[in-house]
Parts: C-alpha cells; structure tokens; sequence
C-alpha cells in the first residue's frame, strides 16, 4: 500500500537533523565570508526558527518555551 505514513515519519525524524546542517553550512560560509554579524544574525534568526518547529512537531509549547527563556535566563 502506499500512503503518506511513512514520509510524515520520515520528516518528523530527520527535519530538524537536516536544517540544523543547512544553518550550519550557512553560517559557516557567512563566518569564512568575513561576515561575522551576518552569521551572528542567522544563528538568532535559525533559533526562533528551529523553536516554532519543536512547538509544532511537539505539540508542548510550554517545554519549547521554557527552554528559550533558559536561553537568556540563567538561574
């Protein structure tokens, strides 16, 4: 039978793997570039990101959201 199971499972495991390795090429081609804001921004930017789509794939806003405010709030 063929159907979308598979590919929804395949996504939901290897999508974040795959955009983290797409950021890090980006910024590493930015940072050997001699744009180090430009890397610094995308690294920000790729953040917010990969944040929104633990929440989706999740479903647990509240973990996603704890986490970014550990991000910038220790204690």
């Amino acid at each position: 039978m063929l159907g979308t199971g598979g590919i929804a499972q395949w996504i939901q495991d290897n999508v974040v793997p795959l955009i983290l390795i797409v950021i890090a090429i980006g910024v590493l081609w930015a940072g050997n570039a001699g744009n180090i804001s430009k890397a610094v921004t995308k690294i920000g930017v790729s953040l917010v990101g990969i944040a929104f789509l633990a929440m989706v794939v999740s479903g647990s806003s509240d973990d996603v959201g704890q986490w970014l405010v550990g991000l910038v709030h220790a204690g």
